[in-house]
């Protein structure tokens, strides 16, 4: 009898309601596989907490919907706490890292970075494209161009460009390598423009890096010994181009577009 009262207490004394295969917690109606209903209407009332073997709480619902993880009072929808320096609060892994786009469920140019304030509160920037539906991007690895031009993007009327490039010590000289680095953009009206720059050469062999064409449609990244990178504006494309400086022959060293923009 006394186990009988015990079973009878659990189940109806805290509302465990199990009823056509559903489980209801603070319900008599249960209305999916599991539901959990919270004790009063107080936004900081926990309708879930799980807690690890040290019954230290690693798992919050409230009862506002605020989600929590190593989080005990979530002040967001959403709040995680790392508990320790040693590991970061959110991993996303790279779908594509390449300019050959391969999922074709993702919308590859939609940019809408996402930032952080001093709070660690995430936002969405403004997004370019809601000025523009032409409006792309074409971040991606390039390799294999020689001295014939490759198209990076299509440029229409009205079209601005924005790109950082960057080499590595995969360009220049053959053997020792110049790493190149520059934020370019480019208008008609303007031409190229470029706003930063830099470069370093491997294994302490001097090899300079001069950058002309500003305010032209032909911007070439020019090293003393090894090979140019070059960019343009022709034909309604921006194009690019590798050839050797001394010989002028086509060269195929790989190259990174970043933070890449056409505003339409």
């Amino acid at each position: 009898m006394k186990s009988i009262f015990i079973i009878s207490t659990l189940l109806f004394g805290s509302l465990i309601n199990a009823q056509i295969g559903n489980f209801g917690i603070n319900t008599y109606t249960p209305s999916s596989k599991v539901d959990i209903v919270s004790k009063d209407n107080s936004a900081s009332t926990k309708g879930l907490r799980v807690s690890n073997s040290s019954l230290q709480e690693k798992v919050t619902l409230l009862n506002n919907g605020d989600f929590g993880i190593n989080s005990v009072s979530p002040n967001a929808q959403l709040g995680i706490s790392t508990g320790t320096d040693t590991k970061s609060v959110l991993k996303i892994n790279t779908v594509s890292t390449t300019n050959g786009r391969q999922n074709t469920g993702i919308d590859y140019n939609i940019f809408l970075p996402l930032l952080s304030d001093e709070n660690g509160h995430i936002f969405k920037q403004f997004e370019i494209k809601a000025a523009n539906a032409n409006a792309i991007t074409f971040d991606g690895t390039y390799t294999n161009s020689g001295a014939t031009n490759k198209i990076l993007c299509p440029v229409n009327s009205g079209s601005i460009l924005g790109f950082t490039v960057y080499t590595g010590f995969l360009q220049g000289q053959n053997g020792v390598g110049v790493a190149k680095y520059a934020t370019v953009t480019w208008s008609r009206g303007s031409g190229f423009t470029v706003s930063s720059k830099g470069h370093d050469f491997g294994n302490n062999n001097v090899n300079s890096l001069t950058v002309t064409g500003s305010g032209t449609n032909i911007l070439t990244f020019d090293v003393q010994t090894g090979d140019d990178l070059i960019f343009e504006v022709t034909g309604g494309n921006l194009v690019y181009r590798e050839v050797d400086s001394s010989t002028g022959t086509g060269r195929n060293e790989s190259f990174n577009i970043l933070k890449s923009f056409r505003t339409r």
